[in-house]
C-alpha cells in the first residue's frame, strides 16, 4: 500500500505538535511495512491529509480516497493567535468544509471528535489519538547527565520541565509562579513562537518573564530530535495549559519515565482514561510538584503509571489500527 502524507508543515514553522505527529505517522507507518511518500504528486493508495492549509486543501480536492486528521478545531486558535475573535467564524466554516471533503476524518482526542460533530462535519468521523515513538522518548541516564552539563543544571537538582509555545494559552503564568514558590526546585520551559508576531502574549505574561525568577529558564526552542534528551533532564513534567486537543509533550514526557502534572482539564479525562496523570485540582499546581519532590513512594507509583499512559500512544498499538481504517477505505 502506498500512503500520501500531506502537511503544510514542511513549508513552514515546524515548533509545534501537528508536524511532530505528521513524522510520527511516516515513522509509524514505515515500521509497519507500509511504503510512505510525503506531499508527493504521485497517485496513492490513501492520501492523508494533516493541515488545512493551501497544500492540505489541494490534495484533498484532487485525491481519493483521502484520509484526513484533526488536529484543530476552532477553539484551537483562541489565546494562540491575535485578532481570531475577528475570523474565529470563518475558520468555523472553513474547517467545516474542510473536514467535510474527507472520506474520513481522524480527530486526535474524544473533545475534537465531539466539537466536529457539532460543527456539522458530514464526513465519517473516528477516534484516532496521536502516536508516538517510545523507542526514541525513554529513560536515559547518560542523556541526563550529558544535556543537565549543556544547561548547567546540577546532578543533584530536582527540575520541572515544561514545554510548548510563548503564549498565553499554555498557562506559562501558572508556571512562572509555582517556581516562585518553590525556590529550591530548578523549573525549565522549552519553547518559543514559531509564528512570531501573529502569536498572542499578553502584557501580563511578557512583565512575568521578564521577572522570572532566578530557578527557572527559558532555553528557547529545541529540535525533535533534541527533545528526548531534553525530556530527560527533568524529573517532573507539568503542564499548566488552559486548553489542548492532543498534546505530543504528555505523552513523549511519560514515555521518558515523568510523572505528568496537568491542569484538571475535563479534554485529559476523556483522553487519557488508561494510565495516570496527576490533574492539578483547583489549579495548586505547588502543592502537587512539592509532594513529588518530597514523597519518593509517591513519585515512584506516578512514574509506573506515566509508563502505563505512554504504551497507549504507542507506534506497536496504534500502527495496526491505522493501516486497518485505510484498508476499509480501499
Amino acid at each position: 500500500m502506498l500512503i500520501n502524507l500531506i502537511s503544510d508543515t514542511e513549508y513552514s514553522p515546524k515548533d509545534h505538535g501537528v508536524h511532530t505527529a505528521y513524522l510520527n505517522y511516516a515513522t509509524m507507518l514505515e515500521e509497519n511495512n507500509q511504503k510512505v511518500v510525503k506531499n508527493s504528486f504521485r497517485k496513492a493508495d490513501i492520501t492523508n491529509i494533516h493541515t488545512a492549509g493551501p497544500i492540505g486543501l489541494f490534495k484533498l480536492l484532487t485525491s481519493r480516497p483521502t484520509v484526513v486528521t484533526a488536529h484543530i478545531i476552532p477553539d484551537s486558535f483562541v489565546g494562540s493567535l491575535i485578532g481570531v475573535k475577528y475570523w474565529y467564524g470563518l475558520l468555523r466554516w472553513y474547517l467545516t468544509f474542510f473536514y467535510s471533503r474527507a472520506n474520513l476524518v481522524l480527530a486526535v482526542s474524544p473533545k475534537v471528535k465531539s466539537e466536529l460533530i457539532k460543527m456539522g462535519v458530514k464526513s465519517k468521523v473516528k477516534l484516532f489519538p496521536n502516536p508516538i515513538d517510545t523507542k526514541l522518548f525513554k529513560r536515559d541516564l547518560e542523556e541526563r547527565e550529558r544535556e543537565r552539563e549543556k544547561l548547567k543544571i546540577s546532578k543533584d537538582d530536582f527540575v520541572v520541565l515544561g514545554t510548548g509555545q510563548i503564549q498565553t494559552r499554555k498557562g506559562i503564568t501558572d508556571f512562572i509562579e509555582t517556581a516562585r514558590k518553590l525556590p529550591k526546585l530548578k523549573f525549565v520551559w522549552v519553547g518559543g513562537q514559531p509564528f512570531k508576531i501573529i502569536t498572542e502574549v499578553d502584557k501580563k505574561l511578557s512583565e512575568e518573564i521578564e521577572k522570572k525568577p532566578d530557578n527557572l529558564l527559558f532555553p528557547g526552542v529545541f529540535e525533535y530530535k533534541e527533545m528526548p534528551a531534553i525530556y530527560n533532564i527533568a524529573d517532573v513534567f507539568m503542564l499548566p495549559s488552559f486548553q489542548e486537543n492532543a498534546p505530543m509533550a504528555i505523552i513523549e514526557a511519560a514515555s521518558c519515565g515523568l510523572p505528568v502534572v496537568l491542569r484538571d482539564l475535563p479534554e485529559y479525562k476523556m483522553l487519557y482514561k488508561n494510565g495516570f496523570y496527576i490533574g492539578a485540582r483547583n489549579n495548586d499546581f505547588t502543592g502537587v510538584i512539592k509532594r513529588l519532590y518530597e514523597d519518593k513512594k509517591y513519585y515512584d507509583e506516578s512514574v509506573i503509571e506515566a509508563n502505563k499512559l505512554a504504551t497507549e500512544f504507542s507506534f506497536k498499538t496504534l500502527g495496526p489500527l491505522l493501516i486497518k481504517d485505510y484498508q476499509s477505505l480501499i
